[in-house]
């Protein structure tokens, strides 16, 4: 399998190396993983983690990539709350909500962070469309994106935070709310 090869035959912007697998069945698999890595070092491909690849200057966005190293997830927390306004803090990495366990993964494109909610606590989050790809990914509404905050990092101050509610849909995070714990709902003032 050449790199001109693995090109034409994977369309999709993110690819794992039992994609690969499918798609070259004549190949034994300990020679793609190692094709794979040869591709890796060049620069050709992009590992975002084990068994992981996306093509190097594939437009995709990160939200996108993010979706696919962990699943299930959705982008969360600082990331939202500072593209929506809410925080003014500058975040450098993509921070993402999973059922799974806490992780880290750092990749050439950035770091992703992703933190564990017990399951009935994954919800309010929306499909959007990366305008690049066309694909879509999943993103919390701002309002559960706060929520998670609050809860996770703990946060006992708004006003401490400089978080901004202006742009809050009120009656979305009161419903929200009212799955959390008593005491982010006293940050929120909300009883």
């Amino acid at each position: 399998m050449t790199y001109d090869q693995l090109k034409s035959a994977i369309t999709a912007p993110v690819f794992s190396n039992f994609d690969v697998v499918k798609m070259f069945p004549q190949e034994k698999k300990t020679h793609i993983n190692t094709q794979l890595s040869r591709f890796v070092k060049l620069g050709d491909l992009i590992g975002l983690k084990k068994g992981l690849y996306t093509f190097q200057g594939q437009k995709v966005a990160l939200q996108v990539l993010a979706n696919y190293i962990v699943e299930p997830s959705y982008v969360s927390l600082e990331y939202v709350l500072n593209n929506f306004g809410v925080i003014p803090d500058v975040v450098m990495n993509i921070t993402n909500i999973t059922t799974i366990k806490n992780k880290t993964f750092n990749t050439p494109l950035g770091t992703f962070l992703y933190h564990r909610l017990d399951a009935q606590l994954f919800f309010g989050f929306q499909l959007v469309k990366d305008d690049k790809s066309g694909l879509y990914y999943k993103q919390a509404y701002t309002e559960k994106a706060l929520l998670d905050y609050i809860y996770l990092r703990k946060i006992k101050s708004l006003a401490e935070n400089r978080i901004d509610l202006a742009d809050m849909d009120l009656g979305r995070l009161n419903e929200y709310a009212t799955h959390y714990p008593d005491w982010v709902r006293k940050v929120l003032k909300i009883v």
